[in-house]
């Protein structure tokens, strides 16, 4: 008698485990379903909460850990990421997307040196995918390494070659190795691609001036502030080249917007206030100074130094205008 109801709770507890393993199962499926559906769509708060739900089922699912790595990047959580892409590559080592997204964490983080850690394992699992050494090439470049960079980065190059992020890459490889005709070249084949982001026509502006090729340059620093007006580097950058060539009101107004954009970006006050001076504005110049003053003497004296320059090279050119009159 009790050994037949022994034998009967057996059966019974068999029935009961096989039917939650099938529900567990199930849920599983739908739990996935659904966090991939949110990832899809941008749901990122979804997506966490499916494939949390995932882990409460099935605590080392692959899928679940790796996406859950994605969501909170594009979430911002980069603690959290790290967390789930770190067990996600603990399961499975050899998945070179995991690899290049934590490297990309660490890059973005400024931790150079995780990053090419990471970056060098995705490119040592998938070596033909371009993405992927030229994030490699990117973060050698910020190390310093640029011979390693411009290895990589020609490689990925090949792979492809329509691609305007890699000579974009190449050139700020070369610009900062100090070889700018190297890369105005790779920056122009950049925008002969398509290229047209901010960084590419700031830093095309950069290597432009850096050459002496003042117009050009002016041209690209416009290009950015057609994308974004408070791009306080374009602002600086052409009111410095205006200021050069004597525009002292044109000047002003970059200057002005970049100190409006960020009231403690002294550099655009340095400027301000010698342009307002060079153009005979000296009660709003004293005001600048005095400004500077009050936050760092050195600011302010760069400032007069400034002036003074200015002013010492057009009496030299008054000088000379006049010396060349009694010749005449």
């Amino acid at each position: 008698m009790y050994k037949y109801n022994y034998k009967l709770m057996i059966i019974i507890t068999f029935c009961i485990i096989n039917a939650a393993t099938a529900y567990s199962s199930d849920s599983t499926q739908f739990y996935i379903q659904s966090a991939g559906m949110a990832l899809k769509t941008e749901n990122f708060p979804k997506a966490v909460e499916n494939y949390n739900n995932v882990l409460r089922l099935d605590p080392e699912n692959f899928e679940a850990l790796k996406n859950l790595g994605v969501a909170h990047t594009s979430l911002g959580n980069d603690k959290l990421a790290i967390e789930f892409y770190t067990k996600a590559l603990a399961i499975y080592e050899k998945d070179p997307t995991i690899a290049n997204n934590l490297g990309a964490i660490y890059s973005n983080q400024r931790n150079t040196g995780k990053a090419i850690e990471y970056f060098e394992q995705a490119v040592a699992l998938d070596s033909a995918n371009y993405l992927h050494l030229t994030n490699l090439g990117m973060e050698y470049s910020k190390a310093g390494r640029i011979s390693n960079a411009l290895k990589v980065l020609r490689k990925a190059h090949s792979l492809s070659p329509d691609n305007p992020l890699i000579p974009y890459s190449l050139g700020t490889c070369f610009a900062t190795a100090n070889s700018m005709d190297s890369a105005e070249i790779y920056f122009e084949r950049s925008v002969a691609l398509g290229g047209k982001t901010v960084d590419l026509y700031y830093h095309l502006g950069l290597v432009k001036n850096k050459m002496k090729k003042m117009d050009e340059a002016k041209s690209y620093y416009k290009k950015v502030l057609e994308i974004n007006t408070n791009h306080i580097g374009s602002l600086q950058s052409l009111g410095l080249l205006y200021f050069t060539n004597g525009e002292y009101l044109k000047a002003q107004e970059q200057f002005r917007r970049a100190t409006e954009i960020d009231s403690t970006y002294y550099p655009a006050w340095v400027g301000l206030g010698a342009s307002s001076s060079l153009s005979d504005q000296a009660s709003k110049a004293d005001s600048i100074l005095n400004r500077l003053l009050a936050v760092d003497t050195a600011m302010a004296l760069q400032m007069m130094d400034i002036i003074t320059a200015k002013q010492q090279q057009k009496n030299k050119m008054l000088r000379d205008q006049a010396k060349d009159s009694l010749k005449n």
